[in-house]
C-alpha cells in the first residue's frame, strides 16, 4: 500500500483518524500507554520495532504533523541528549517494560493472585533481593552488550528471554556457568578499550538509575515475570499478559518516580500540542476555502 511505502504517505496516515495518532515500537506496549493517555483523544499503533518508529520520528522533525512518536530508551540513554521535538518522546529507561518493574505494583498483583492459605513467604528473596541479584549476575554482561552495540558488531549478547540462564525449569536461581559462558563468547570479538568505555557509561548511569532499568526489557521483564510466577503457589497459569495489563494500570497510580512523573507528563504534553496543531490546520483550511 503508497501508506506503508512512501514517506509522504506514511506522513500522511495520521489524517484518516479521528484521534492524534500515537506511534509505538510495539503491540505489548500499548496497555502501559493506553493507561497514562486513557482520557486523551488519541490512538496508539504499535509498528514492528524503533527502525519503523524512527522514520515517522525523521518525518516528524521535517514536517509540522500532527502525530506522536514514542522511542524506547535502548542504551542510547548513555549517552544521547534529550529530543528537541516535544512530539518524539524518549523513555529515560531502556524500554517501557522497565518502568513496570517496580515493588509496588508487583507486591500488589502477587497478594493479589496469591490464595489465602497461600504463604508469599515461600522462596526466600524478596524483591529487592532479586533486583539486587539480577545486577550482580548480570553487569558485566550488560557492560559486554553496550560495548558491541557501540561498536556496531551486530552481536547480541542477551538473548530476549532470560531461561537460559536459570539453574533450573522451576527455579528463580540464576546458574553461575551459563552465565559465564555467554561472557567468554561475547568478550572474544571487543577490545578491551570498548569495554571499559561502555563500563564508565554504564556507572555513570547507574549514579542516578537501578540496573535494572538499563537491562534489556524483554530480558528483564522476563525475570521478574519467572520471580513472580514461583513464589505465588497458584494451580492455574500465571500469563504474562495478566502480569503486564495489571503493571501497567497499578504503576501509574502507585510509583510517582521522576522517570514516570516526566513520562507523564511529555506524554500528555505531547498529545495536547498534536492537538493543537490539527485544530490550527483544519482552521487555516478551513479559511483558505472559504476565501
Amino acid at each position: 500500500m503508497l501508506l506503508s511505502r512512501t514517506p509522504s504517505g506514511l506522513a500522511a496516515e495520521h489524517l484518516f483518524y479521528q484521534e492524534i495518532l500515537v506511534y509505538v515500537e510495539g503491540h505489548t506496549d500499548i496497555p502501559f500507554y493506553n493507561e497514562v493517555l486513557q482520557n486523551y483523544n488519541c490512538r496508539i499503533i504499535s509498528k514492528k520495532g524503533k527502525a519503523e518508529c524512527e522514520k515517522f520520528a525523521m518525518l516528524l522533525e521535517q514536517g509540522n504533523y500532527s502525530y506522536v512518536v514514542i522511542l524506547d530508551g535502548d542504551y542510547e540513554v548513555l549517552e544521547r541528549t534529550r529530543s528537541q521535538h516535544q512530539r518524539i518522546v524518549w523513555l529515560h529507561r531502556h524500554s517501557c517494560e522497565n518502568y513496570l518493574i517496580e515493588e509496588k505494583p508487583i507486591e500488589k498483583f502477587r497478594h493479589y493472585r496469591a490464595p489465602l492459605e497461600d504463604s508469599l513467604e515461600r522462596l526466600p528473596s524478596s524483591f529487592k533481593e532479586i533486583v539486587e541479584d539480577t545486577e550482580l549476575n548480570f553487569k558485566e554482561l550488560l557492560v559486554l552488550d553496550v560495548a558491541h552495540q557501540r561498536a556496531k558488531t551486530g552481536y547480541q549478547v542477551f538473548p530476549k528471554a532470560p531461561d537460559q540462564f536459570f539453574a533450573g525449569p522451576k527455579t528463580t536461581d540464576f546458574q553461575d556457568s551459563r552465565i559465564q559462558e555467554q561472557y567468554d563468547k561475547a568478550a572474544l570479538d571487543i577490545d578491551e578499550q570498548s569495554i571499559e568505555n561502555a563500563r564508565t557509561l554504564v556507572q555513570d548511569f547507574l549514579k542516578g538509575h537501578r540496573f535494572i532499568d538499563l537491562l534489556p526489557g524483554h530480558f528483564a521483564f522476563g525475570i521478574i515475570k519467572r520471580w513472580i510466577t514461583y513464589t505465588v503457589n497458584v494451580r492455574q497459569r500465571i500469563l504474562e499478559e495478566d502480569i503486564r495489563v495489571f503493571l501497567s494500570t497499578e504503576v501509574w497510580r502507585s510509583v510517582k518516580t521522576r522517570d514516570h512523573n516526566s513520562l507523564k507528563r511529555r506524554l500528555r504534553r505531547a498529545v495536547r500540542e498534536a492537538e493543537h496543531i490539527r485544530q490550527a490546520s483544519s482552521g487555516q483550511a478551513q479559511s483558505n476555502a472559504g476565501s
